[in-house]
């Protein structure tokens, strides 16, 4: 004759207001978000948090991105008038593009997180691995913004594009005229990017139960994105 357990521990009920409470997890308790991975909707409040940092974060930067521009010289053939319009426009379009950006990304990010699962014979719904990029990105995306407005803003004088991403990773500790692949290449193993990955890992393993190793596998065709394209913005922007 079948029992019935004694207790059933109440299921967490599934609402924005547990979402957002739920975002801390992704934190510090693999164990935690690897729970919200599973729902349906989770991806809505990480999203949304990510997307309005970023809008924040542009915002903060705009005296600063004004600042740089009114040092640059005069395009050829262009008056200052047409200079600081030009620069009212790019400043607006900045604010349209960046949470566009950071949505497309976590979608990238998501697709191939989810072909790299189904390679490795890892079972998901897609749903699953968007919100686990998405819950993620709160370290790499919104944490990054935040402490990169912060060091822009207390450091007061920015004389170049080149300052205006600054440095967060180990490329903190090269000489200005050093390689530019070498400094995107350091410049990507932030503290954050590491505590990305980390957590990424650790979530991975424990919410499709498959071994450290077999997760970061999974996790690898992201970091390696990251890196090339950090590397590119280096070498593009010219960075110290």
């Amino acid at each position: 004759m079948a029992t019935t357990p004694a207790y059933l521990p109440p299921r967490e009920s599934e609402n924005f207001g547990s979402d957002l409470a739920g975002m801390f997890a992704f934190f510090a308790d693999p164990a935690g978000a690897a729970r919200r991975v599973h729902r349906r909707w989770f991806w809505i409040a990480p999203l949304t948090t990510v997307i309005l940092v970023s809008i924040l974060a542009g915002i903060g930067m705009e005296p600063i991105v004004r600042q740089v521009s009114a040092l640059m010289p005069v395009r050829p053939g262009a008056t200052p008038e047409q200079q600081q319009r030009a620069i009212e426009i790019g400043i607006a379009a900045q604010r349209i593009f960046t949470p566009l950006s950071v949505l497309v990304m976590i979608l990238i990010q998501s697709v191939i997180l989810y072909g790299t699962a189904s390679a490795l014979t890892i079972r998901g719904k897609f749903r699953e691995f968007l919100n686990l990029v998405a819950g993620c990105s709160l370290i790499s995306s919104a944490l990054t913004s935040i402490a990169a407005v912060i060091i822009l803003r207390s450091k007061g004088e920015v004389s170049s594009v080149a300052e205006l991403t600054p440095a967060l990773g180990l490329d903190i500790f090269l000489p200005p005229d050093a390689n530019k692949f070498v400094t995107g290449l350091l410049g990507y193993f932030s503290v954050f990017q590491l505590w990305w990955i980390v957590m990424m890992v650790l979530i991975v393993s424990a919410a499709f139960r498959v071994s450290k190793g077999k997760a970061l596998a999974t996790v690898t065709p992201l970091i390696l994105l990251g890196l090339l394209m950090r590397i590119g913005l280096a070498l593009f922007r010219g960075q110290r």
